[in-house]
């Protein structure tokens, strides 16, 4: 019975820990006003990715709807990575400016773990690779559209590349 106990609080504590691991910094305090500021906020943007995508998709999240802000202020604003938003790309995505949210913190989170990587076409599919399985878990599929729909079945296929890029 003792053990029993211990292994509960022993859980309990655990998932408690675990837990303030999504919370994000106040990102009200931290300024993007300078360009040399930007390669410090890196770490708190790795931080912001990271908290969408182990988030589901909520518009009622404010949390969730700050920490997008914030990152699209800083992709606005670094001039340490060029974040290419093509329309050939982005049009899947524009039904839902969630998806797009996402599909942007895709490509953030490949640019930031591939900063070599500064052709656009592999940035992209960097990107896909990582935003598709992510949406097909954690948002509403009714409102895909059939391109989307054509987009991740070329990707479960391995062949997103020709798909995107015929």
């Amino acid at each position: 019975m003792r053990k029993t106990i211990f292994a509960f609080f022993l859980f309990l504590a655990f998932q408690t820990a675990s837990s303030y691991g999504q919370e994000l910094p106040n990102l009200k305090s931290i300024k993007l006003n300078k360009k040399a500021g930007y390669k410090h906020v890196e770490p708190t943007i790795v931080k912001i990715v990271d908290y969408l995508f182990q988030t589901p998709i909520d518009k009622k999240n404010k949390a969730r709807n700050n920490a997008g802000q914030f990152l699209v202020d800083w992709m606005n604003g670094t001039p340490d990575y060029i974040f290419y938003l093509e329309e050939k790309e982005t049009s899947f995505f524009n039904t839902d400016s969630d998806l797009l949210l996402m599909y942007m913190s895709a490509l953030t989170k490949f640019s930031l773990n591939n900063p070599t990587e500064k052709e656009k076409m592999q940035q992209a599919l960097g990107a896909m690779g990582l935003v598709l399985p992510y949406l097909y878990q954690h948002s509403d599929k009714k409102t895909w559209t059939k391109e989307l729909w054509q987009l991740y079945d070329a990707y479960q296929n391995g062949k997103l590349k020709e798909y995107l890029y015929p």
